[in-house]
């Protein structure tokens, strides 16, 4: 009998314990306003440096680990392959100009982060063929290392049209 109650006095503590509930981490409307406010200037950052077709910087806060994922037109790239695609397409790139429509976050919590961005957008290669793209959206996820906001993952779909001259219209 002694043995049947420490069975299930153990197995009563063992499911107390298991049964633990993670405890949900709230976050304040100031916390929201801040997190909002640090990755709005990191997108800032990567839309400006994308338009200037500068790499290095569009990039910069992507980060380089396993856990990166990039979708791009259903293409699924590691780090290697995301940062590989888009230098294919910045070298034969003038510029760009982004036009967002809409802006969106997802709070996980004070480290996690999503951000939906949606607009159109025209591409201007070095030939001067230009190219509509609309509609653009991204999904990014943001994660707070240490004090910087880092990309760890990034679904990307846009619909990219030519723009052709009107050869009737005299210069």
């Amino acid at each position: 009998m002694k043995n049947l109650i420490i069975t299930i006095l153990t197995l009563a503590a063992t499911l107390f314990t298991s049964c633990d509930s993670a405890k949900v981490e709230v976050l304040t409307d100031q916390d929201r306003a801040t997190i909002e406010s640090e990755v709005l200037m990191v997108l800032n950052q990567i839309v400006q440096n994308s338009e200037a077709v500068d790499l290095e910087k569009a990039t910069a806060a992507y980060v380089d680990n396993p856990e990166f994922i990039s979708i791009n037109n259903g293409v699924v790239n590691d780090y290697k392959g995301f940062i590989k695609s888009n230098k294919e397409i910045f070298d034969v790139l003038e510029k760009q100009e982004y036009n967002e429509t809409a802006l969106m976050f997802t709070f996980i919590d004070k480290r996690n982060v999503i951000l939906t961005y949606a607009g159109t957008a025209i591409a201007t290669f070095k030939n001067k063929q230009q190219m509509k793209i609309d509609p653009f959206s991204a999904t990014l996820f943001f994660r707070k290392f240490d004090d910087s906001w880092k990309v760890i993952y990034t679904n990307e779909f846009a619909a990219v049209d030519p723009i052709m001259e009107d050869s009737t219209i005299a210069n």
